[in-house]
């Protein structure tokens, strides 16, 4: 009888934990997009004028930046039509969410590509700072 209940009770603890991770992906879809940064702070570290490199794209520059999240904060709803980034989390974990409530995670060590395509914004979900290198070609240095 005894491990009848002990293995009952695993499997109601199993299900208790399907059930808040499918609340809280629930949750996630009812996020509203937010339209201003809160805890973010943005560092150019270096930039390049691509006009002078490759004259068919002039106009244009190559730009690194160093992106921080406070635990908490988080960008605005952004696209990147014109803004393509590869990005690499240096500490932490970035959660990037869409318009439609899909959040996935990119931690530490791992990078990812953004392309005309990507519509989001990007939180730390954390509880320390999380900080990203976005190297990216855009209009303005």
């Amino acid at each position: 009888m005894r491990s009848t209940c002990k293995a009952l009770l695993v499997l109601l603890a199993g299900l208790s934990l399907d059930l808040l991770a499918m609340q809280n992906n629930h949750l996630n879809a009812q996020q509203i997009a937010p339209t201003a940064a809160k805890g973010q702070t943005v560092k150019t570290i270096a930039s390049l004028e691509l006009g002078e490199q490759i004259p068919e794209i002039k106009g244009r520059f190559l730009r690194a930046r160093m992106r921080t999240l406070e635990p908490g904060g988080y960008g605005p709803l952004h696209n990147h039509k014109e803004l393509p980034v590869i990005l690499y989390v240096v500490r932490g974990t970035l959660t990037v969410c869409t318009p439609d409530g899909k959040c996935d995670e990119i931690a530490e060590g791992q990078a990812t590509a953004e392309g005309k395509d990507v519509t989001h914004w990007a939180a730390n979900k954390g509880a320390t700072p999380l900080t990203y290198l976005a190297v990216e070609i855009g209009k303005e240095p």
